[in-house]
């Protein structure tokens, strides 16, 4: 058997540091490098993107039930009629094009989802289940409210002029009066307002 001499041998354990310093080197990112194109990009946090700001007015796939949705900074108010004796206001969220409401103490519910200048989706009243469409609705189409002594109103005003609404004192409902939505004292509801029982 042969013996290696010790200055082979150093030569060598000299070489093989060399080459394991170089791989360290090698697989250590440079401090403030860029990173390369394979490494994943840092996800990016942050508040929900919000629907578009809008009013949403038509009727139920029967026709018997009207339907207003108001969206706002993420906030959404809707007011469903009939015209004669049932309503009700409800209010929720808009979050990407989704939105979710409920009705104050009562067990009215409504999801929709937002597509450009439409919002489709299902509400439930007084124990009905409808389908609904609707189109957005540039002022003064819309949906109004009133506050008039122990009486509180509501409206949804058709882009051609018709409207349908309610007027409620203390639960004994009867048809609205004509409301004159360029004019009078009736607010265009915009989603921001947080209802509590009923309009106000």
């Amino acid at each position: 058997m042969k013996h290696r001499g010790p200055l082979i041998t150093l030569v060598v354990t000299l070489g093989a540091l060399v080459l394991i310093l170089s791989l360290n080197d090698s697989l250590i990112p440079k401090q403030g490098a860029a990173p390369s194109a394979a490494s994943p990009a840092p996800s990016k946090t942050g508040e929900p993107l919000k629907s578009p700001d809008a009013v949403f007015v038509g009727k139920d796939e029967t026709g018997e039930m009207a339907v207003g949705i108001a969206v706002k900074g993420g906030r959404a108010v809707a007011y469903l009629c009939d015209g004669r004796s049932v309503e009700a206001w409800l209010s929720g969220t808009a979050t990407g094009g989704r939105v979710t409401l409920n009705e104050p103490n009562g067990p009215g519910t409504v999801f929709a989802d937002i597509n450009g200048t439409r919002i489709t989706g299902i509400a439930v009243a007084r124990g009905d289940e409808f389908d609904f469409a609707l189109t957005e609705a540039e002022s003064p189409a819309g949906l109004y409210r009133q506050q008039d002594g122990d009486t509180k109103i509501g409206w949804i005003v058709y882009p051609d002029g018709d409207q349908v609404g309610i007027a409620n004192t203390g639960g004994e409902m009867r048809p609205a009066p004509a409301l004159d939505p360029t004019g009078g004292d009736a607010e265009r509801v915009d989603g921001q307002t947080r209802l509590g029982g009923g309009a106000r």
